[in-house]
């Protein structure tokens, strides 16, 4: 009994650690966001000295949907506590450890896989959409945040700053600091807390979802494959929000959409037997109960996912 007592102890003293240092993470990016709009504030009062407060709100609000430099800033600086939680591990473990070597094949089948699979839980919106709306509420507002950037520091920050430390934090601090209580623990809380940490209800399923295949990668290959998918998968997302909207995308997307279903249709087929026999070894190694017990009921934890869920609904309005 004491033995287990001492050991759910430092169980749950490492999730504490973590937890503590994400909830600081992303309260710094909200800090130093909020920041960067009070400096706005200031400069727009000062530049555009008589003009109407309507007309200095929408400059400011334009200017930080518009520009990448206040999240390039926030993600930055935020990342200091987590740099601070793993010390050295995160130079000599969490970027350099790697079973595999990355490979053209393992980088396309990645590749067709995280692509493909956002635009087939892409649909998942309309019944949940529907659903919202039996209660008076809409998640449209929130998929402006899908649409392409406007600007070159917003296309810097979605196309390499956003997803490489993305990948850092998620694939590289959280995923290295659970590894020690099972792959599939690890794998699965740290694609959980990816898609909480993007705090909109459409990004939510397609993110867990891209996380766990994210988080197979890391393991399997090194986290310098999952970035190199992560920017690729943003970057071509920008590229069909560049185009117009006409019938030729149309075709485009939706040729791409089946072209990637009949690749991973295929491959599934092919290596039928594999993924049995990868299913079988991921149920035996479940980690115990108590293990998920002792993570949903670390306090820093229980606020960092009440946190999100909170940022989630707030992002939904009225009709």
């Amino acid at each position: 009994m004491d033995e287990r007592r001492a050991e759910r102890k430092q169980i749950k003293k490492k999730f504490r650690g973590l937890g503590i240092s994400l909830l600081f993470q992303e309260a710094l990016v909200w800090v130093v966001v909020i920041a960067y709009g009070i400096v706005l504030v200031v400069q727009s009062m000062l530049s555009h000295f008589g003009a109407s407060a309507s007309d200095v709100d929408k400059h400011i609000s334009t200017v930080l949907e518009q520009s990448g430099w206040p999240m390039i800033l926030a993600v930055l600086i935020a990342f200091i506590p987590m740099l601070i939680y793993r010390n050295k591990a995160f130079f000599n473990n969490d970027l350099r450890k790697k079973n595999r070597r990355i490979t053209v094949k393992a980088f396309v089948l990645g590749f067709v896989f995280v692509l493909g699979l956002n635009m087939v839980l892409s649909p998942v919106m309309v019944p949940v959409e529907w659903l919202l709306n039996l209660f008076g509420y809409t998640a449209k507002p929130s998929e402006s945040i899908l649409e392409g950037s406007t600007t070159w520091s917003m296309f810097l920050y979605t196309c390499a700053v956003g997803p490489i430390f993305e990948e850092f934090l998620y694939r590289g601090v959280v995923l290295r600091s659970l590894e020690k209580f099972g792959g599939v623990f690890a794998i699965s809380i740290s694609a959980l807390l990816f898609g909480m940490m993007h705090g909109n209800i459409i990004q939510l399923p397609m993110a867990v979802g891209v996380g766990l295949i994210f988080g197979y990668l890391a393991r399997r290959y090194s986290i310098w494959l999952t970035i190199l998918i992560h920017v690729a998968n943003n970057s071509i997302s920008e590229l069909f929000s560049a185009l117009p909207s006409n019938l030729l995308t149309a075709l485009l997307y939706y040729g791409l959409f089946v072209l990637l279903l009949l690749v991973m249709s295929l491959f599934i087929y092919k290596k039928r037997a594999l993924w049995l026999n990868w299913v079988q070894a991921w149920r035996s190694h479940l980690p115990e109960r108590r293990i998920w017990l002792y993570f949903f009921t670390s306090i820093p934890m229980i606020l960092l996912l009440v946190s999100n869920i909170v940022v989630t609904l707030l992002g939904l309005e009225k009709l």
